[in-house]
């Protein structure tokens, strides 16, 4: 959505009156959703009146909500937006902490620094289209690694290393591409608990208490710890070869 700049009119200086400066942030709420709202409207195709009677109302209370020039209540403003088949959409920001106080679970609002905004418009994007660039990216360039990661552990599950023998026998069955892709989550953990996953890895995908008896000849969950360590520090090294 194309938004004007009226950050420039609102950045007139204002003294420090507080009453001041309040009005002037409502100014500017006011300035950002009266904008959004007419842009909304206009993109359905719709004339004031034709809203109006969607919402069961009089042309005049439409008027009035898209002007930046009145006071609007809140239950107004979500009511138009909803015969848009629009939300509204608030956090409040204090210093470094934000809160979303909106319902909707498919987006979230996050506080981004200024330089996002300029490089976006060294791109010839808006803030909203920067960022999700740059997040598709990074999602494609997590899988790339995440495979790579993967396709490494399968050789060391495929070796004669005594670790990898033993894991296999207490996996049995299992495709080693599915162990090597919940190691690699494993792996991903931190690191005073990734020994933990990866026992609890092993202790949910055996076959039977059998299965690890013929590796260790205990079947406790301290053996299998023992295991998952040993598991963690050669996979360590082998992805660092």
């Amino acid at each position: 959505m194309k938004k004007h700049n009226f950050q420039a009119w609102l950045n007139q200086p204002l003294g420090d009156d507080p009453e001041v400066v309040l009005a002037g942030k409502l100014e500017y709420l006011r300035l950002y959703l009266t904008d959004a709202m007419r842009e909304l409207r206009s993109k359905a195709g719709l004339t004031q009146a034709q809203l109006a009677e969607k919402l069961g109302v009089q042309q005049a209370a439409v008027s009035k909500l898209e002007s930046a020039l009145k006071d609007h209540e809140l239950e107004s403003v979500v009511n138009y937006l909803h015969a848009l088949d629009a939300d509204l959409l608030v956090a409040v920001k204090q210093g470094k902490d934000l809160y979303q106080a909106s319902n909707n679970e498919e987006v979230l609002l996050v506080d981004v620094p200024i330089s996002v905004a300029q490089l976006a418009s060294t791109a010839g994007m808006s803030a909203r289209e920067y960022a999700h660039t740059a997040i598709d990216s990074y999602i494609a360039n997590n899988k790339q690694a995440s495979s790579s990661v993967v396709n490494s552990i399968i050789p060391f599950l495929e070796s004669d290393d005594l670790v990898a023998v033993k894991v296999r026998k207490v996996l049995k069955d299992k495709p080693l591409s599915e162990i090597a892709s919940q190691l690699e989550k494993c792996l991903k953990i931190a690191e005073e608990d990734r020994i933990f996953a990866v026992k609890d890895l092993l202790l949910s995908s055996m076959i039977g208490v059998e299965s690890y008896r013929n590796v260790s000849n205990d079947n406790d969950e301290i053996a299998l710890l023992d295991l998952a360590e040993e598991l963690v520090e050669k996979l360590d090294i082998f992805l660092k070869i």
